[in-house]
């Protein structure tokens, strides 16, 4: 039997943290979720998700600095921001932190499932080695 896929909900609006947590549950992943970024990183040093959904915007950290310490942490791992400000700058500005993807609140179910499997089938290509050559050619 496959290992599900291992992935951390970080969101500190509660409902939208257990709607994408029941979602991904309900799709087989292993889901933990974190209410906040530090509780997320405090997840992170016990877990090695193999991708994080989080919240662009959050007290205390936002999701790009978030997504600083993750990639410090464990580098390559996918990140997808989900955010409730509909700006094309700040997702841009997301995906040069390293987010794979940046979605609108409120999310679409198959929007954010389609993204994790693009995300996680890059991420697994990253990790056997082909993300090394890639990341430097586009340098």
């Amino acid at each position: 039997m496959k290992q599900r896929d291992r992935i951390l909900v970080v969101d500190d609006d509660h409902d939208a943290c257990e709607a994408i947590s029941g979602l991904l549950d309900q799709s087989g992943y292993a889901v933990e979720a974190a209410a906040d970024p530090a509780h997320a990183l405090a997840r992170l040093e016990q877990m090695r998700p193999d991708l994080v959904v989080s919240d662009l915007q959050m007290p205390g950290m936002s999701g790009l600095e978030l997504i600083r310490r993750i990639q410090g942490l464990h580098p390559g791992t996918p990140v997808i921001l989900v955010t409730g400000a509909e700006t094309r700058d700040l997702c841009t500005g997301a995906k040069r932190y390293g987010a794979v993807e940046c979605l609108t609140k409120p999310v679409n179910p198959e929007e954010l499932l389609w993204a994790i499997e693009r995300a996680l089938v890059c991420g697994a290509s990253a990790r056997a080695g082909g993300g090394r050559r890639a990341a430097s050619s586009a340098a």
